[in-house]
């Protein structure tokens, strides 16, 4: 995915009616996936057909009704402004559409194992930081009994200038994460309004966070204390409400580290580019707490476990690798 905006200008001035951070984050994804099209056109968004513009929600990659619908109205919303400002003359083709107009547009693969790149796609259509650093944060296998490691992750636990995360429940143990999971971390710790889907209208209500030291927070409500972090019940809610939003019925914790696993096994084969030894599989094990066996007090990773996903159809089908293990 291109991180380039076409005619940038007109499109920051459009961003810029929006006073909430994460909204314009999301708005931006949508430019980035319209991007070649504009490039390929020669012509803005704001002055695209409807047909046109159906290839664009396509290119968003959207697993159900509710995601495609959400970037429609966000495109609508950008057009109409364009009218507003006059650049555009004619009327907005995106009005009183039916739901006619989505079919062939969703993506209905049930998938249980993602890309790194198709996850941060997943992960840039949700409204809320919280819910990226949460996702992105299991996808590096910070997960923890009943959600500890997450529930747990204060502001101090992270080196914020280079990409360190001190996990306190694993012996001080460090994770070294990407930019684009500071980014999410950085954005939930700031966040204070959460964004609560509502199946009937189709439209997200906001909810005050209550502020304190940890990355995730509960909503303010007479029951939610200050300085208590949140609990195992609230995170639980929340993937829940994203799998219900999204339809994606496979999306569990689990799946999600298994996800981190098999591209941490692609990233070592790159490095080497020779078959993968236990060795390999003990650093993937450490990092992603993986259980161990135990045999006469000789402790090791349960590599025939761990293959069952970390082989070579997950890397061919996700990173177009076959690895030999």
């Amino acid at each position: 995915m291109s991180n380039k905006i076409y005619n940038l200008d007109i499109k920051e001035k459009f961003l810029s009616t929006y006073e909430n951070e994460q909204t314009q984050n999301t708005l931006k994804y949508v430019f980035y996936r319209s991007y070649s099209a504009e490039e390929l056109l020669e012509k803005d968004l704001y002055d695209f057909t409807s047909d046109q513009i159906k290839k664009v929600i396509k290119n968003t990659n959207p697993h159900s009704l509710v995601t495609a619908k959400s970037t429609t109205r966000f495109i609508t919303q950008y057009i109409s402004w364009a009218i507003g400002e006059g650049l555009r003359s004619n009327l907005n083709p995106l009005k009183g559409l039916d739901d006619s107009f989505y079919e062939g547009l969703i993506d209905k693969t049930k998938k249980i194992h993602y890309s790194k790149e198709e996850f941060i796609d997943l992960l840039e259509k949700l409204p809320n930081a919280q819910d990226q650093a949460f996702l992105m944060l299991m996808f590096h296998g910070i997960i923890g009994n009943k959600f500890e490691e997450l529930r747990e992750l204060s502001y101090n636990d992270i080196d914020w200038n280079n990409n360190k995360i001190t996990l306190r429940k694993r012996n001080n143990q460090i994770i070294e994460v990407d930019d684009v999971t500071m980014r999410y971390l950085e954005n939930a710790h700031k966040q204070q309004v959460y964004f609560t889907y509502n199946e009937k209208n189709g439209e997200h209500s906001e909810r005050e966070l209550l502020p304190n030291e940890y990355i995730f927070k509960s909503l303010k409500s007479p029951r939610a204390k200050e300085g208590e972090s949140v609990t195992q019940a609230v995170l639980y809610t929340r993937l829940t409400n994203i799998k219900k939003e999204f339809d994606l019925e496979y999306l569990t914790p689990n799946a999600v580290k298994q996800s981190g696993m098999i591209f941490m096994a692609v990233e070592l084969y790159n490095g080497k580019r020779d078959k993968l030894e236990y060795e390999d599989f003990e650093k993937i094990g450490k990092k992603f707490d993986y259980s161990m066996l135990n045999n006469n007090g000789y402790q090791y990773y349960n590599t025939t476990l761990m293959k069952e996903f970390c082989n070579s159809k997950n890397s061919k089908e996700l990173y177009d690798i076959e690895i030999e293990y």
